[in-house]
């Protein structure tokens, strides 16, 4: 019987064997989401935000269930040092068959979500985005596969294929009048997509892997890490959606949807970046544990470096840039979004602790973290909306990233074979050049938006030459350089 061992001769990286993994990810998502926020954008100068209110809530709902069908086969497949087909062809199936269940009963359950969570919005729409449910279950061991084996260029390119085809079908959809529909076949198209694609591509790892036609006789820790990694995702996910529903359960499907924009663009760089390059982390937290120290404090440099210098033009830049690019009935965003995006780039950088931490065997530590942090956040956030509305809702987010970036800092970092001190080392140059970007950034634009220019050019130079200050200044800093 041939089983899947060895995994960390086979499959090593180097330094640069990671950044270049990373690479791949990183900028076959940024191609894809440039799609995507291309459409976002476009989507959002022609349909009102309760369309996108709905789709909102609906999406949430989806995220939740997607959960309930995985149940932490994902990280199981990775973490798991032996596989048989026949493993997998169970995992395949209970996937499917919970897709599909959940499925009826999200459509069954449209009407009842929209009057409570989305009033004014379009019941129908949020019953047709169940589709995105059995289309998912078909791509979670296929996905798993092709993480397990490393191969990140399919990966990244299967990705990009689907955002780019589902964003120019929803420009299509929305360019003929459909309206919210088009924001649906958004996302039921992506599903599709990744779910084709996925299936196709793994067959390379099955056969790469020689997985063994008989399930292994050996104990293994993968079904006691299976539930972590599923409790894990499922607070993940009602943690982050949270807001939505809190929004949406004391206002309407217009401010539900002002807010999702603005917390879709300024997650961007955790969701759409840190999350790329922590798969690679996790692959590789897993097949090389003895590098686990090295690669995350190599994966926070990298982060830090290149998302803290975006922190402050993000923040100068945008009450002038997204009214002007979205148009003035979006400008309620504004606020929101600048706290949510200080929110985005902390978890990026948390993140890359977290992904090691799954990957060496302390997912049930991250768990555990995560479960307090939901616990705390549904309070948080019924208090400061009832205060301050969406507003509030971000302030509550940035208070929980504190504390929560806290102990991963402390508690998190010894797990994962490095200090708080070590941490700081790297990060402190990059601390010290943002503050000197930004105090540059904010003279210059009290200094240009005095002197009479229209109020975008004068956001957009304070933001440009901000970011010019401080550049010179990282590349000279030994901060952007990895150590081995």
């Amino acid at each position: 019987m041939t089983e899947v061992s060895g995994r960390a001769s086979a499959y090593a990286l180097s330094g640069r064997g990671l950044i270049s993994s990373a690479g791949w990810m990183a900028a076959s998502h940024v191609v894809a989401q440039g799609f995507a926020y291309g459409s976002l954008i476009l989507l959002a100068r022609w349909l009102p935000p309760a369309s996108f209110g709905t789709i909102a809530v609906g999406t949430a709902i989806v995220y939740i269930a997607v959960l309930l069908i995985d149940r932490g086969t994902w990280g199981g497949i990775i973490v798991q040092s032996r596989l048989a087909r026949t493993d997998l062809a169970h995992a395949f199936r209970r996937c499917l068959l919970t897709g599909i269940v959940l499925a009826v009963g999200m459509a069954a359950a449209a009407e009842a979500v929209v009057d409570r969570f989305a009033s004014g919005g379009d019941a129908a729409a949020v019953a047709v985005l169940a589709l995105c449910l059995p289309l998912h279950a078909i791509s979670v061991v296929p996905m798993a596969l092709l993480q397990r084996s490393m191969q990140f260029r399919r990966l990244g390119g299967l990705t990009a294929v689907a955002n780019i085809a589902s964003a120019t079908t929803a420009l299509l959809m929305a360019m003929g009048g459909l309206g919210v529909w088009a924001l649906v076949a958004r996302q039921v198209l992506l599903s599709a997509g990744l779910a084709l694609l996925s299936s196709a591509l793994c067959l390379t790892a099955l056969r790469t892997h020689q997985i063994s036609p008989q399930p292994t006789d050996s104990v293994d820790r993968a079904p006691t890490q299976e539930r972590w990694f599923f409790l894990f995702a499922v607070t993940l996910v009602v943690t982050v959606n949270l807001d939505y529903l809190v929004i949406g359960h004391s206002a309407n499907a217009t401010v539900v949807g002002l807010y999702a924009l603005a917390f879709t663009i300024a997650m961007a760089p955790c969701t759409h970046f840190s999350d790329q390059v922590g798969k690679v982390l996790f692959a590789a937290a897993a097949t090389q544990p003895e590098t686990v120290q090295q690669r995350t404090e190599q994966a926070v440099q990298l982060m830090s470096t290149l998302m803290l210098p975006l922190l402050p033009v993000g923040i100068l830049a945008a009450p002038t840039v997204l009214p002007a690019v979205f148009g003035p009935e979006w400008e309620p965003m504004v606020v929101p979004f600048q706290i949510l995006l200080a929110v985005g780039v902390g978890h990026a950088i948390v993140n890359c602790i977290g992904e090691a931490l799954s990957g060496n065997g302390h997912i049930a530590f991250r768990a555990k973290v995560m479960v307090a942090r939901c616990a705390v956040t549904l309070p948080v956030l019924i208090i400061l909306v009832s205060i301050d509305g969406m507003r509030g809702a971000a302030l509550g987010q940035l208070l929980l990233l504190l504390a929560y970036a806290a102990i991963y800092a402390m508690a998190g970092a010894r797990r994962a074979g490095t200090s708080p001190a070590a941490l700081w080392r790297r990060l402190h140059p990059i601390a010290v050049i943002v503050g000197f970007q930004t105090l540059v950034g904010c003279g210059v634009l009290v200094v240009v938006a005095g002197s009479g220019p229209a109020e975008l050019a004068a956001a957009c130079a304070a933001a440009v030459v901000g970011l010019a200050a401080g550049g010179p200044l990282l590349l000279l800093s030994r901060a952007w350089v990895w150590s081995r």
